[in-house]
């Protein structure tokens, strides 16, 4: 079976295609885990240059044409259309729904047993026009990819037999003590904190965007309710996005309680952040959506116990509340409710539990596993206009 993998999007401020890959760090996990499975996967991506690039069996092909990096709507890349049939796939594995127009312009160039598979990578759900025209196009995919089958069913209201779960990806980031005495764990978290400098007890980590989406203010309103029980806990915020920065730092500054105990590191550069992942003890999100959780996958293959809102991707990858504890998105109240929750159960057997459900659900192997039994199954049934 031939994997093609279609990028639609790249970042003009690359200057090398191996920059790109990095960047593009999911899709080549995902790639070489199919690969190492028997299975032959060619990615295809857009690029300011063109070239190939072979990386642990994995074949990269980049495309430059006349559009910009984040490709409009009506924009088609006939020339990566036609590369991507001329590779004569078995299965194109496509990433976004909101392509469809360029969608609907791959199937005309495909063979009969080509299928495609798309994969939703978050963003709102269209309303009126447009979202009839997403599905329209779209319909010619013979399955969709989802975290959950519950986020598919919200994109397509009707259940649909395209529907197909799987995590939307994965990190490379990994707890290097699993194996060893929970006495040398403690003391290999020791040396992770004396290089971030992060201290309390227990040590709270944000790691998200300032949006209310991620809704870092009911974190907030909840932690500062925690202190009054638990004087001795710390809260470090890492983030890029500062949609509401100021609002983030007019809350901890104007808090007596906060604003020795809340430390906002700002932008860190992804490498850097296992260290702190090992360095806390609770992960915390305030997320009302997510497409699936990157951050959170990060935390939970390091052994960061999850204290994150009860939504359909955070229940997934939280064993449905099992591992930490899960809240109601917008309640602090709520938020203290789960913190004290994830407090009665042992921290070391919660790492533990964390590092194993990782390795089995949410690694690059484990996804790849299950990807390559939704690709055997659709080219086998195609599903090809059942809604």
């Amino acid at each position: 079976m031939r994997i093609v993998d279609v990028n639609f999007i790249f970042d003009e401020n690359l200057t090398t295609q191996e920059e790109q890959l990095k960047q593009h760090y999911t899709v080549v996990g995902w790639a070489e885990a199919l690969q190492r499975k028997g299975t032959e996967v060619i990615a295809v991506k857009r690029f300011t240059s063109d070239g190939t690039l072979l990386v642990n069996g994995v074949l990269y092909y980049f495309i430059k044409d006349r559009f910009p990096g984040h490709l409009k709507a009506w924009q088609i890349p006939l020339r990566l259309l036609k590369i991507v049939a001329s590779l004569d796939p078995d299965v194109v594995h496509l990433h976004g729904l909101f392509f469809s127009l360029q969608t609907l312009v791959l199937k005309l160039f495909l063979k009969r047993k080509a299928v495609i598979i798309i994969q939703h990578h978050g963003g709102p759900i269209p309303k009126g026009f447009k979202k009839s025209c997403h599905d329209l196009f779209n319909s010619v995919a013979n399955a969709f990819l989802f975290t959950t089958i519950e986020q598919g069913r919200q994109w397509f209201k009707k259940t649909s037999r395209k529907i197909l779960p799987v995590m939307e990806g994965s990190t490379f980031f990994n707890y290097d003590n699993r194996l060893l005495t929970t006495a040398r764990c403690h003391q290999d978290v020791e040396m992770y904190r004396d290089k971030t400098g992060m201290m309390g007890d227990p040590i709270f980590l944000w790691v998200g965007r300032l949006d209310d989406n991620k809704d870092p203010l009911t974190v907030l309103s909840g932690f500062e309710i925690l202190l009054d029980s638990n004087k001795n806990g710390m809260l470090y915020m890492v983030y890029s996005g500062e949609l509401i920065l100021e609002e983030v730092k007019e809350k901890v500054s104007n808090s007596d309680v906060l604003k020795d105990k809340v430390k906002l590191l700002g932008k860190i550069a992804h490498g850097e952040l296992e260290a702190f992942y090992f360095s806390a003890d609770y992960f915390v999100l305030g997320s009302h959506y997510e497409g699936s959780g990157y951050a959170l996958s990060e935390a939970l293959g390091c052994g960061c116990v999850p204290i994150v809102t009860d939504i359909p991707s955070f229940r997934m990858m939280t064993n449905d509340g099992q591992l930490g504890a899960l809240w109601e998105a917008g309640n602090p109240k709520s938020f203290v409710v789960a913190v004290n929750m994830a407090f009665s159960k042992s921290l070391d057997e919660q790492r533990k539990a964390c590092i194993d459900f990782f390795d089995k659900n949410l690694s690059f192997d484990a996804i790849a596993g299950t990807a390559l039994v939704h690709y055997k199954n659709v080219v086998q049934h195609p599903l090809k206009n059942k809604r």
